[in-house]
């Protein structure tokens, strides 16, 4: 299926593909689902945050003690109810909430695109899943989440530090009761820590003040329709040069939560010519210009959580074939 034929057959899709992508707040579900949006055009995807379907708004919680954790927090019959109106190709008017005043704003009429990310604490629950065509679960551990939230909440959001303290250890328990289980259902899940390469090498990196970042390991479950193959280009002599930033892949079958799966573990960082070739190619796929798909910033280096958005991407491209061809 040629480059055109998939975004030709998008736009003329009865019924939108939706993605729901589900994690604890702060968990980097717009970072990760970011790589569809990028590679895909803005074009065809539109996103919802269901934060707007919460029953309250900050001041209210603080009042009432609730979290948007908790189900009964949330509208989650109206949410149910504007997925399927969604996936017949109607409007819905859409609830907002303004994270920076803490306040619900006016609803807005949400006309469907050819793609649909969702993103929230609940969407992956089992009433949910009949209308998503594929879905992401974000893991971060402990420590990269506080760290994530705590740089969103406090420096960017203007919330204070001792409430949020207080507010993300309440949280931990209602994490475990009402989000965490979504991830069995999930087609990738992304678990995120710091990175351990300096554990696997006997000694230290040649340069200690370069951090490698963070080790991702995705957990995919395969689709029966595969796009054609997809090469990774490694150039084997530059990999012994000393300057080039450490890394490490691996991939490997496995069993998870009773089906087969494919871990796969990215850590540190790439050099942008060796990743270059594979964004190259993904762009090919969806049939953008590479100036439209792709951000002008330029990298000294591709983290393993960029790298882990083109997979992502990749394994919804194949997704997508998989319904194409339905």
């Amino acid at each position: 299926m040629s480059a055109a034929t998939i975004r030709d057959r998008l736009n003329q899709l009865q019924a939108p593909i939706i993605v729901g992508v589900s994690g604890d707040s702060g968990s980097g579900k717009t970072t990760f689902s970011n790589g569809i949006r990028r590679l895909i055009g803005s074009d065809l995807v539109s996103t919802i945050c269901t934060d707007g379907y919460h029953k309250e708004d900050r001041a209210q919680r603080q009042k009432s003690g609730r979290l948007p954790l908790d189900p009964a927090a949330n509208q989650l019959d109206l949410l149910l109810c504007h997925l399927a109106e969604l996936k017949q190709g109607n409007s819905i008017n859409l609830p907002l909430y303004n994270h920076g005043t803490g306040q619900f704003d006016p609803p807005k009429l949400f006309s469907p695109t050819p793609i649909i990310v969702v993103e929230g604490l609940h969407v992956l629950y089992p009433q949910f899943l009949p209308f998503l065509d594929f879905s992401l679960y974000v893991d971060p551990e402990r420590d990269v989440k506080w760290a994530w939230k705590w740089e969103r909440d406090v420096k960017k959001r203007g919330h204070k530090a001792e409430s949020l303290e207080q507010e993300m250890l309440q949280r931990e328990a209602a994490f475990i009761r009402w989000i965490d289980a979504q991830k069995i259902d999930a087609h990738v899940v992304i678990q995120i820590t710091q990175s351990q390469l300096e554990t696997l090498i006997p000694a230290r990196l040649v340069d200690p003040q370069v951090s490698p970042g963070y080790k991702v390991n995705l957990i995919l479950e395969p689709t029966p329709y595969p796009l054609a193959g997809l090469s990774l280009p490694f150039d084997l002599a530059a990999m012994l040069d000393l300057n080039r930033p450490p890394f490490l892949l691996a991939a490997a079958p496995f069993r998870s939560w009773g089906r087969t799966a494919i871990a796969i573990q990215i850590d540190g960082n790439l050099s942008p010519q060796t990743i270059g070739e594979l964004e190259q190619y993904i762009v090919g796929v969806t049939g953008i210009p590479i100036h439209d798909a792709m951000p002008s910033e330029n990298y000294e280096k591709v983290s393993a959580t960029h790298f882990a958005q083109l997979l992502i991407t990749w394994r919804f491209l194949e997704q997508i074939n998989q319904i194409l061809l339905a």
